[in-house]
């Protein structure tokens, strides 16, 4: 697998897609038809070949009115997902505009699901703002920036959330911006200098 940057793009070559990654381009398929979006999380380093499993894949997406989000559940419904939440679209739709995210599977398998949620703070603005572009056997994703991605993980401070950090930040060594990723640290109250 071999990682690089060409422009604003990463490219990530020689790794397939996994069950995983077609899963979360099918519903991005169905997703952008309606909205734009950006990934989060933990997600963003198994896109950059960390062996991990991961039970959610975290999209935040703009805000949107409720026609639009009707539109977007009903396809999603027809095209054989459904929503963890035990919710209609009102219901659903209601919990984004509280700030809450709602969750999405194939139908009859909880596992993995996508956990989709409004932007709702700054962090969320600047990462959909910001998105970077990754495209992984030639299927587009649009990321957080790598920056604040690392900051972030740290930030969260579990033992798997440090891990993504770190391997995120060694194989993207070669185009990040670390004083960036110091900013960002300072901003979340991480201290970067041990992490």
């Amino acid at each position: 697998m071999t990682i690089k940057k060409k422009g604003e793009t990463i490219l990530i070559q020689n790794r397939h897609l996994s069950q995983l990654d077609l899963f979360v381009c099918q519903v991005l398929d169905i997703l952008t038809e309606y909205t734009s979006y950006v990934i989060v999380s933990g997600y963003v380093a198994i896109l950059f070949g960390r062996s991990r499993s991961t039970e959610d894949v975290d999209i935040i997406i703009p805000f949107c009115d409720f026609s639009t989000f009707e539109n977007i559940h009903d396809i999603l419904i027809m095209e054989g997902y459904e929503f963890l939440n035990a919710e209609d679209a009102d219901g659903l739709y209601s919990i984004l505009l509280s700030g809450s995210a709602i969750r999405l599977c194939e139908m009859n398998r909880f596992i993995p699901n996508i956990e989709i949620k409004f932007i709702k703070n700054e962090s969320d603005e600047y990462s959909f703002t910001n998105r970077v572009k990754l495209v992984v056997d030639g299927k587009t994703f649009w990321i957080s920036p790598i920056e604040i991605q690392i900051a972030y993980k740290f930030w969260l401070g579990s033992e798997k959330d440090v891990e993504d950090a770190i391997f995120i930040r060694e194989v993207c060594k070669d185009f990040i911006d670390e004083d960036l990723i110091k900013e960002f640290c300072l901003s979340f109250g991480v201290d970067y200098e041990t992490s």
